[in-house]
C-alpha cells in the first residue's frame, strides 16, 4: 500500500465483528486502488474474556493476516495467541471464506481445520470464530469497503 492507513477509514459496525460499537476499518490502497483492509475484530468468548483482534484481508478476499491486540489469556496457554509466543495465529493467512469451507472453520477437536492448544480449546476456538465472522462481514461489505 502507498496510502496513508490511519486516515483512510471507514466507520464499520456489526455484530459479526464482535461489538455494536462503530470502529473504523483501515482500507489499504496502492495507486488510488484498494488492496486490503484491515478490520478490528472481537472475540467476545475467550476463555478469560473478549480477545481484541486486528484481521486483514485482501480484495481477493484472503486472509492477509490476523494478529491478537490484546486479551486476558491464561500465560503458557492461551496467549499462544500471540505471534511472540507462538506462530499459530500464521495459520489464517491465505485461508478465505471458501478455503477451507464452512465446516472447516472450527479446531480439529469441533473436526474443523485448526489446531487447539493443548490444555486450552476455548481460546483458538473463540478467535477461529471471529476470524470466519469477520471473513463474512467482509464478503456482506466488500462494495463500501
Amino acid at each position: 500500500y502507498d496510502n496513508d492507513l490511519l486516515a483512510d477509514t471507514v466507520e464499520v459496525h456489526d455484530p459479526l465483528l464482535g461489538t455494536r460499537t462503530p470502529r473504523p476499518a483501515f482500507i489499504a490502497r496502492k495507486a488510488g486502488k484498494p488492496t486490503a483492509v484491515i478490520l478490528q475484530v472481537t472475540a467476545p468468548d475467550g476463555y478469560s474474556g473478549a480477545i481484541q483482534l486486528l484481521v486483514g484481508i485482501g480484495v481477493d478476499g484472503r486472509l492477509a493476516g490476523v494478529r491478537a491486540l490484546s486479551h486476558r489469556e491464561t500465560p503458557g496457554l492461551g496467549d499462544r495467541i500471540e505471534l511472540a509466543k507462538s506462530d499459530w495465529i500464521r495459520g489464517f493467512e491465505g485461508k478465505s471464506l471458501s478455503n477451507p469451507e464452512a465446516s472447516g472453520w472450527a479446531v480439529k477437536k469441533d473436526r474443523g481445520e485448526f489446531d487447539q492448544f493443548a490444555g486450552a480449546t476455548i481460546t483458538p476456538r473463540a478467535v477461529v470464530a471471529a476470524v470466519h465472522r469477520a471473513l463474512q462481514f467482509f464478503d456482506t461489505h466488500r462494495p463500501e469497503l
